[in-house]
């Protein structure tokens, strides 16, 4: 039997539907039944997640092998390796396919725009749009952030900052507050600081005016974002503490999305708190943080994504074991977003690396970079990268030295 035939056998063998097997390796349907026809070549990749997933203990490995005469993706394990990576499937089974990839790689040409529309080299000409019609477009840019689509979305933005120049009420200043917000966070995502801070300083200014409170936490999160990437810890959570006691006392009447700001705002804290050793100061933030979840929109805030910062802070405590213990008390399609739905991902392998699991840190960003490519390539996953390929300098951690190239690590 050819791969195509040998996982349908598999597939059919272990009572899971092409859904199923959809959800478990990152693969949409109509590819997964196109394999099994034989009307599609499949990467390595799926042949190594489709046997974890599949229990097939190898098989459909040796029959990917066998038919495309290349070395398998995983090195076969003895003992307790392929029960080790299956306990790590286990987690990765329940993901959905994410809606949509990024690019593979964000152009210098992107950021320029985005940068040029921030500070212009003359007096920027100021474009008006039908207020309906630039909330419509916010929400398109939002959707295309959480779906870590950074290049088109920052060329985007580069339009519709024009727009915002023109706010001329409150409701206006909201959404160019919205859009500032949108580049600030774009420009994080594609290592380009210093502009983001311009972005997040005009954010705050549109903000500030607008006096609108989901706006002015966004603003907020921002700069604690930005401080934080500083390395200006105390900064960063001294700035996330004032802005809770200026915003808790309006939480009770604000408005869902307002809510899930606010949660957003608070786990970002958290994290520049565990970077200070604040124990004290992280897990209260996180505890405000899963308030604020349940009664915002899933997609702002969800508590898997609040999950994923817990994770983050205990890999900053130094506590590895409690981190994948998080991470098995969520379920990855209980996070709404390609984005974060990456992140937790990354953080798994972050805390396998610091546990010294390092195959099952290899398998994570696999999973996470099929997810969200753009997302491997910036600096956390990449100083994982590093780390693993310095423990095996002769690349004995299956399928890592090609991850590195394909997101331009060396040693």
């Amino acid at each position: 039997m050819g791969f195509g035939e040998q996982l349908r056998h598999w597939r059919e063998r272990r009572k899971v539907s092409l859904s199923g097997l959809a959800r478990a390796t990152h693969y949409s349907k109509g590819y997964l039944s196109r394999v099994e026809r034989g009307l599609r070549r499949p990467e390595r990749l799926l042949a190594e997640l489709a046997d974890e997933a599949l229990g097939a203990n190898g098989k459909l490995v040796e029959a990917w092998v066998s038919e495309f005469g290349e070395k398998p993706m995983l090195r076969s394990s003895a003992g307790g390796e392929t029960t080790k990576r299956r306990t790590f499937l286990k987690s990765a089974s329940t993901a959905l396919v994410a809606p949509a990839l990024a690019e593979p790689s964000p152009s210098a040409d992107a950021v320029s725009r985005l940068r040029d529309a921030l500070v212009p080299d003359a007096p920027a000409q100021v474009t008006t749009l039908v207020p309906a019609h630039l909330a419509r477009a916010v929400t398109r840019a939002r959707r295309d952030f959480t779906a870590a689509r950074y290049q088109g979305l920052a060329d985007d933005l580069a339009e519709l900052i024009p727009v915002a120049r023109s706010a001329a009420d409150p409701a206006g200043h909201a959404l160019a507050a919205q859009v500032y917000h949108l580049a600030a966070r774009t420009l994080i995502k594609l290592s380009a600081p210093p502009y983001a801070w311009v972005a997040a300083h005009q954010a705050e200014q549109a903000a500030r005016v607008s006096g609108d409170l989901r706006a002015i936490a966004e603003a907020r999160r921002d700069m604690v974002s930005l401080f934080h990437r500083a390395d200006d810890y105390r900064k960063a959570r001294d700035l996330t503490a004032s802005a809770a006691e200026l915003l808790r006392p309006h939480l009770p009447e604000v408005t869902p999305a307002a809510r899930g700001a606010y949660g957003a705002l608070m786990s970002t804290g958290a994290i520049a708190a565990a970077r200070l050793e604040d124990r004290h100061s992280a897990l209260s933030m996180l505890e405000e943080a899963d308030e604020a979840a349940q009664h915002a929109p899933k997609l702002v805030l969800s508590a898997g994504h609040v999950m994923t910062y817990r994770i983050g802070v205990s890999i900053i405590l130094g506590d590895a074991g409690t981190a994948i213990d998080h991470a098995r008390h969520v379920t990855p399609d209980e996070i709404p977003t390609v984005e974060r739905r990456a992140s937790y991902y990354i953080g798994i392998a972050e805390a396998y690396t610091l546990w010294g699991k390092t195959d099952r840190a290899v398998r994570a960003l696999l999973v996470a970079e099929k997810i969200a490519p753009a997302e491997v390539r910036r600096s956390s996953p990449r100083r994982v990268i590093e780390d693993l390929l310095h423990r095996d300098r002769h690349s004995n951690l299956s399928g890592l030295r090609a991850l590195a190239r394909r997101v331009s690590v060396t040693l």
